[in-house]
């Protein structure tokens, strides 16, 4: 493929030929955005995976033909020109800008850009996670993972550290990875000029991952945050607001890249304008900003609001809108209004009942908590 070509195919994406994205239980993909996986170590080496496996997809997008797993990238970028929007696609073109030309040709691949899931060790269980990606959701619900053998986790890691000098591009995510110590050995062997992105609940900067992650001078902080005080104690169950503040002083500090990766739904729909309003006063930009609609569990999904305060919400996004702040917060509201919109078949009751039984687990009470939630679902009445 020539430049012209990577730049003029709508369905060019990088990571087929130089991506991989990993989680615990074996699964490989292209990334995590990906709909479907490219194999499973259980069944298949590493390098099979990414070699054989991944031609079909190669073929596709050489052809000027949408590969089907792609599709979240496909809907992010419908209706957008340019590059100035939320896409792994475009994020991976920019970041991969150095990889000569000639790799992206059907049957090659030369990895440069990983996404590695160690294990689901997590100190926190928020509201909207799961098992697969946090261990005290996984010990809350009692639930064991089928991953792979030993030999095998061996094999696999052998492969990343054996090509992690040459890697251009590595985002630690979890789980969370701060916690994890193959995380320590890795950064250990990587390039100095790599550039390291971090998905983190930014709970712990006193471990030796925290330190070794300092010593990179391209790090891009990816915060997860969506609200404030209480609220936040509540949906990132097993944080602390107050040691929330403390540690993104820390990491300001670096002088490194920080972003907040925010998800909208159900408790926080109005909440997560104050969170946005807070951290701007804080001296963040408005390209710091990554918002996006809260996809799974269903019975968290904004849509199943009445009627009325989705369109009080529409009407705050159009309001925020109109003011155009321009760059990725623009943007992010322009796809949260979009998503608001789209067809659902509405089960309140059913999120209440859930919500509930999480609150009888947890020794929780959420009424005392999202007062106007409450307030709002059962039209009027107070609590």
């Amino acid at each position: 493929m020539t430049p012209k070509d990577m730049l003029t195919n709508p369905h060019f994406c990088p990571m087929p030929w130089t991506g991989m994205m990993y989680n615990f239980d074996g699964v490989v993909k292209n990334c995590i955005r990906s709909a479907g996986p490219l194999g499973n170590i259980k069944d298949q080496p590493i390098d099979q995976i990414l070699i054989a496996n991944n031609q079909p997809r190669q073929q596709h997008i050489v052809d000027h033909e949408p590969v089907a797993t792609c599709h979240t990238c496909i809907d992010l970028e419908r209706g957008k020109r340019g590059f100035d929007h939320i896409s792994d696609r475009v994020f991976y073109i920019r970041e991969l800008k150095n990889t000569p030309t000639a790799t992206y040709q059907v049957g090659r691949f030369d990895l440069q850009a990983i996404d590695v899931r160690w294990s689901n060790l997590c100190n926190f269980a928020c509201v909207y996670c799961n098992p697969e990606f946090s261990s005290k959701w996984s010990d809350e619900l009692k639930i064991r993972h089928a991953v792979p053998s030993q030999q095998q986790v061996t094999d696999f890691k052998n492969y990343i550290y054996d090509h992690a000098g040459q890697l251009q591009h590595v985002y630690l995510a979890g789980g969370e990875p701060l916690l994890m110590k193959e995380n320590l050995l890795l950064l250990e062997k990587l390039d100095p000029s790599t550039s390291i992105r971090i998905n983190t609940n930014l709970s712990k900067v006193d471990t030796r991952v925290f330190e070794a992650v300092c010593e990179f001078p391209n790090v891009h902080w990816t915060v997860s945050v969506e609200t404030m005080g209480e609220e936040f104690e509540y949906i990132r169950y097993g944080g602390s607001w107050t040691d929330f503040l403390d540690n993104l002083a820390t990491i300001k500090q670096l002088g490194h890249k920080i972003s907040f990766n925010m998800l909208h739904f159900l408790l926080n729909y109005n909440s997560i304008f104050d969170c946005v309003d807070f951290l701007k006063q804080q001296g963040f930009h408005h390209n710091s900003f990554v918002i996006g609609a809260l996809l799974g569990p269903d019975h968290l999904n904004i849509r199943h609001l009445p009627g009325n305060v989705l369109n009080s919400v529409k009407s705050k996004l159009q309001d925020r809108i109109n003011q155009k702040p321009g760059y990725l917060l623009e943007d992010s509201y322009q796809n949260m209004l979009h998503y608001i919109d789209l067809p659902f078949e509405k089960n309140i009751q059913l999120s209440v009942d859930k919500i509930s039984e999480m609150d009888q687990r947890r020794g929780q009470d959420s009424r005392l908590i999202f007062k106007d939630f409450y307030k709002d679902i059962d039209h009027g009445k107070t609590i």
